[in-house]
C-alpha cells in the first residue's frame, strides 16, 4: 500500500473568499475550487502554460504584515501564475473587465463574423467568450482582411487562417503531446500563422484497418 504524499498548502483569497490550495497550483485552476471560471484561449491543463492570449488576466495582490493588501500595478495571466502564501486574487475587477474586452475586440478586428454558417457555431470558445466578456460593439469599421480558407496542410489537415486567433494550441500539441513537432509559427505580429515545420507536407498516415 503506497504511503500518502504530503501536499503543502498555502492560504490565498479569491474575490475576498479565503481558500487553501496546493502550493504552486495555477490560479486558473484554483478558482475552479469555488465554482468560478476564468476565460481562456491558449491554456490547456495537459500542456505547459504560455500566457499567449492574455484572456485570463486577473488582478493580483499580496497580504502585508499589517494586514493590508498591496496590489500589483498591472493584471497578471492566471494561466502562468502559481499560488503562493498571502496571495489575493480578483477575477472580476473593473480593470480585468476592461482588459478582457480589449483582448476580444482586437481578436475580432479581422475575424469573420459568420457564426450562423460556421461549423463551430454554438460550440466556439471565441463566440462564448465574446458573448460573456466582450464589448457590445466594435470601434473598428475598416474592411476585414481576407486570407486563404481551408488551406490544405495534408490530406487530412486543413488550416483556416481567417479563423485562427494564434492561441498556439495546435503547435504546442505537436510539440508536447504527439511529439512529432510537425507545426511551428511563421512570421510575427499580424502576419504570424501556424504552418508545417520547414514548409513540408504535414506528415500523416494511412488509416489502419483492424482485422475483423
Amino acid at each position: 500500500m503506497a504511503a500518502a504524499t504530503d501536499v503543502t498548502t498555502v492560504s490565498i483569497s479569491i474575490n475576498g473568499i479565503p481558500l487553501f490550495v496546493p502550493k504552486g497550483e495555477l490560479i486558473v485552476e484554483a478558482v475552479k475550487r469555488l465554482g468560478l471560471e476564468i476565460p481562456i484561449f491558449c491554456y490547456h491543463a495537459r500542456m505547459k502554460p504560455v500566457g499567449m492570449c492574455r484572456m485570463c488576466l486577473v488582478d493580483i495582490g499580496f497580504k502585508q504584515q499589517d494586514g493590508s493588501v498591496r496590489m500589483m500595478p498591472k493584471p497578471q495571466a492566471a494561466c502562468t501564475l502559481p499560488a503562493s502564501e498571502g496571495m489575493a486574487v480578483l477575477t472580476d475587477s473593473e480593470q480585468v473587465r476592461k482588459d478582457r474586452k480589449g483582448v476580444l475586440e482586437f481578436l475580432l478586428i479581422n475575424h469573420p463574423l459568420d457564426c450562423p454558417i460556421c461549423d463551430r457555431g454554438g460550440e466556439c470558445p471565441l463566440q462564448n467568450n465574446t458573448l460573456f466578456y466582450g464589448p457590445s460593439t466594435s470601434r473598428f469599421v475598416e474592411i476585414k482582411r481576407h486570407l486563404p480558407k481551408a488551406f490544405p496542410l495534408s490530406r487530412y489537415v486543413t488550416l483556416d487562417l481567417e479563423r485562427c486567433i494564434q492561441c498556439g494550441r495546435c503547435v504546442r500539441f505537436t510539440e508536447e503531446i504527439s511529439g512529432d513537432s510537425e507545426l511551428a509559427f511563421r512570421f510575427r505580429g499580424a502576419l504570424m500563422q501556424p504552418s508545417t515545420f520547414e514548409l513540408r507536407d504535414f506528415a500523416d498516415f494511412e488509416p489502419v484497418s483492424l482485422p475483423s
